[in-house]
């Protein structure tokens, strides 16, 4: 059931290629907030690093599921 959802074809690729992209990608939005603080003008309230950092997290957690599942 599970690897049937994590390989269904979304635009020709698999949904966990998306799922791990969409995780690549907070990830890399919550260091950007802490770069943006630390080295720019640029103000970012800090509670949007951890945002990010949760959603990311979670993401990652449905992310390794899925693409643990065609092993289960």
């Amino acid at each position: 059931m599970l690897r049937d959802i994590a390989y269904t074809l979304v635009f020709g690729k698999p949904v966990v290629l998306w799922l791990g992209l969409a995780t690549l990608t907070l990830f890399a939005s919550a260091a950007a907030v802490v770069g943006l603080n630390n080295y720019t003008k640029i103000r970012i309230p800090i509670e949007w690093h951890y945002r990010l950092a949760v959603a990311g997290l979670c993401m990652a957690a449905i992310h390794a599921t899925l693409a643990l599942s065609a092993y289960f």
